[in-house]
């Protein structure tokens, strides 16, 4: 799966990005890459797959295995298909390990999630910072597996033909099988379509760059399972790769792809529309717009607000030649410069932008955030006054880490990072250079935040949805708050089946600010520690959010400012607003709807496989240790 940082401009062709072709010579491949380290593999064996690893976590091993095998057996019974050999799976421990791998040609971007090879079917991906990534990922990468398997064995369709497949229809494909048609942050974008009339046809979608492919073509795809049935998918898909998907559509379904266009769009405004509030209050935004198009880019994200409230922070195309870190005046968006740049900053080989922000020293003065280089994550501080790097220190074994947040006292910086697959929260010492490492066990913890008074740290976690024995393929994210005194975590009961993100405190350390898709949408809400409440703040008919799901778009300062990214017209727009001119609902603690949360149509009309098997996914019998065997 590849999440391009440039998706909004150009998309990569379909056999550069996933159908990469690989001689009797493919492991010579990328020995041209910078590699930081030499990585011992031994394979592991399952039922269905050699996985090649260097893992020494057993537990996310184990875990690992036992999805795939699941996954094998969800995807089988749409492709009516079997693996005779066992399908190689190469997994590396965090994205810098991944992204040196000599297994694939060329570079590999912070964006891309996992690879499949067309001819030898070899997925290639690493741990993602959260359970629920791996396991999406890793089910999306076994679809590829299937499609290639399906075509180029079973109905020996060329290479060259399964290349003509819209890059929409592979990838929206692999997100349907893997999410299904409940996600909150792929009807955000449906909605923004709408609500712009710009739902795009399957010719639109063909030959236009315009369109997010994995967006829209999972949309697409449900609609296809939920009106036609899912037994559907793999004929349209197979005949695709034939004829063509024009005479694929007409050929399945006896009329043209323009009528299915039609159809599709219908149900799409037919399901959001009723939605849309007749006073148009949801499109109404609470602030002042800083940052745009117009004095920035099109992709603003990962703000972070200075203590003092004078200053953002914040990642942007604006330049055209890639992303970089500028800092802006935050009451007025005066862009004031460019803090550093990738381009003239040799020792920055990227920036941890996609789902990462910085934080800002207690006294506005410096900033600190997560960059890749030399082959791991280093955190780099810079002077923001001369834009002089101060620091830029790797943190020893937690290689991939971000989302920083920088302790009242200054003494301290903490981050959400990965140690042997497993994700924890940590905290550097800026004195001793000493790291404290603050949660040790099987949750992913991520994206932590210090309260004003030091006392506390919240970060979100599934570690609620885990210890509840969650069934579904998809895990819940929950608030959880870290007493510093005690060294102790309690989740907090709110949302329960919600992803409940980018946690802040207010400057009293009374309440925490946070993001949830507790009613299908993505709005800002208000938890109070003294009663135990929780107010919405936003009504917003698209949503607060950064590139992915999990990204930072929210950030707080100690003068009770917000400055938070807005979705609206397939741009991110950041808004600043004082927290008290929001106006608050209060709403229940386990309050909750997803229906704007449905790809449309609502209904299942014809076979229902995919959705019911995700729902029920932890359902499925696990492989045992006796069927995992090291054979090397």
């Amino acid at each position: 799966m590849k999440i391009s940082a440039t998706y909004f401009k150009q998309y990569i062709p379909l056999l550069l990005l996933i159908m990469i072709s690989f001689s009797s010579k493919a492991q010579y491949f990328g020995q041209n890459k910078v590699r930081y380290k030499k990585l011992d593999f031994k394979v592991l064996q399952t039922p269905h797959f050699e996985i090649y690893y260097y893992l020494k976590n057993e537990n996310m091993l184990k875990r690992f295995s036992q999805d795939a095998e699941t996954w094998y057996k969800m995807h089988q019974e749409v492709f009516r298909d079997t693996f005779l050999t066992k399908n190689p799976i190469i997994l590396y421990n965090n994205h810098p390990d991944f992204q040196q791998t000599t297994a694939l040609q060329g570079e590999i971007g912070i964006g891309t999630g996992g690879v499949t090879e067309a001819l030898k079917n070899r997925v290639i991906m690493p741990v993602m910072e959260l359970n629920s990534q791996t396991r999406h990922v890793l089910g999306h990468e076994l679809v590829h597996a299937f499609q290639y398997h399906v075509l180029l064995e079973k109905d020996s369709i060329s290479l060259e033909n399964v290349g003509k497949t819209p890059l929409w229809m592979v990838e929206g494909m692999a997100e349907y099988l893997s999410i299904g048609k409940k996600d909150a942050f792929t009807s955000m974008w449906m909605r923004d379509a709408m609500l712009n009339r710009d739902i795009p046809s399957l010719k639109d979608l063909t030959n236009s760059n315009k369109y997010f492919p994995y967006r829209y073509g999972q949309a697409f795809w449900t609609y296809i399972g939920s009106q036609y049935g899912d037994t559907t998918i793999v004929p349209l898909f197979k005949n695709t790769a034939k004829y063509g998907y024009e005479n694929a559509i007409r050929y399945t379904f006896g009329y043209d792809d323009k009528t299915l266009s039609g159809l599709w769009k219908n149900s799409i405004d037919a399901h959001y529309k009723p939605m849309l509030k007749a006073d148009s209050s949801q499109i109404k935004i609470t602030g002042t717009k800083i940052i745009d198009n117009k004095n920035a880019g099109n992709m603003n994200v990962a703000p972070a607000i200075s203590p003092d409230g004078k200053y953002v922070a914040f990642m942007s195309e604006k330049d055209l030649f890639g992303i970089d870190l500028f800092l802006a005046d935050a009451k007025t968006g005066r862009i004031i410069r460019k803090l550093t740049s990738q381009i003239s900053n040799g020792h920055i080989d990227d920036f941890n932008f996609i789902e990462s922000a910085g934080a800002w020293s207690p006294d506005s003065k410096q900033f600190a955030f997560s960059i890749f280089s030399h082959g791991k994550n280093q955190m780099m501080i810079i002077n923001v006054a001369n834009g002089s790097t101060v620091s830029q220190t790797a943190m020893n074994q937690v290689q991939q880490f971000g989302n920083l947040t920088w302790s009242p006292n200054g003494k301290d910086v903490a981050f959400s990072g990965m140690v042997e697959g497993q994700s924890d929260i940590f905290s550097y010492n800026l004195d001793t250079k000493e790291i404290t490492q603050i949660t040790n066990d099987v949750y992913s913890d991520y994206a932590p935040s210090y309260s004003p008074d030091g006392k506390k740290i919240v970060f979100s976690s599934d570690r609620a949805a885990i210890q509840n024995k969650n069934i579904n393929a998809a895990l819940p994210i929950n608030l959880a708050i870290y007493d510093i005194s005690a060294k102790e975590v309690k989740n907090l009961d709110v949302f329960p089946g919600a992803n409940n993100l980018n946690a802040q405190f207010s400057s009293d350390s009374q309440n925490i600010y946070f993001l949830s898709n507790r009613d299908g949408f993505r709005n800002l809400y208000k938890y109070n520690f003294d009663g135990n409440t929780v107010d919405q703040l936003t009504d917003y008919f698209t949503g607060i959010s950064g590139i992915t799901e999990f990204s930072p778009a929210i950030s707080v300062s100690g003068t009770d400012d917000i400055v938070y990214s807005y979705y609206r017209y397939q741009r991110y727009t950041l808004y600043n607003a004082k927290l008290s001119s929001f106006k608050a609902k209060r709403i229940g603690n386990q309050e909750e709807n997803f229906d704007a949360a449905i790809l449309p149509p609502m209904e299942n009309y014809g076979v229902n496989i995919i959705n019911s098997n995700l729902n029920n996914f932890d359902r499925f019998e696990k492989i045992v240790a006796d069927s995992m065997k090291t054979v090397a």
